[in-house]
């Protein structure tokens, strides 16, 4: 899918961005289930990808490395603003590739029970549930889901 004015780069975490992003997304959650959700800190060899849009800032995802073969989903966000135009499947879709590169060969992901977009998103481009993983066994809101790429 293209859409005029899109483009992909490569960010680290400690990006202005990215952290913009990525702090607007924790708030984001904070308000949908609370303060008192796990805080899950980033491996420090996380890669993002930023997502701009005529050159502003809208979306990113993180690829954070778990495993021999897994990787993990982190972070993906896409502000209100820049909504319902398919930019969270251009991330996923580069996240995807980007494991693939690396020699990837499972992507897993958590997500919330209130986020019916993100699951429709997940569920549609093949990830099924799997066991929660820690640390989200113990958190009723979270789901978890896998990919075999």
């Amino acid at each position: 899918m293209l859409i005029e004015g899109v483009e992909l780069q490569a960010a680290p975490a400690t990006d202005h961005a990215v952290r913009a992003l990525v702090t607007a997304q924790q708030a984001e959650l904070a308000a949908m289930y609370g303060e008192d959700q796990p805080l899950v800190a980033l491996h420090p060899d996380i890669a993002f990808t930023l997502l701009t849009l005529d050159g502003t800032p809208v979306g990113c995802v993180g690829l954070q490395p778990v495993a021999p073969n897994l990787g993990e989903i982190k972070r993906m966000y896409v502000v209100p603003t820049a909504r319902g135009w398919g930019l969270s499947r251009i991330l996923l879709t580069a996240v995807e590739s980007q494991a693939r590169s690396t020699g990837l060969t499972r992507l897993r992901l958590e997500t919330g029970t209130k986020q019916a977009e993100a699951i429709a998103l997940y569920t549609n481009h093949g990830y099924r549930p799997t066991p929660p993983y820690p640390p989200f066994e113990h958190e009723p809101v979270s789901l978890c889901f896998a990919k075999d790429l």
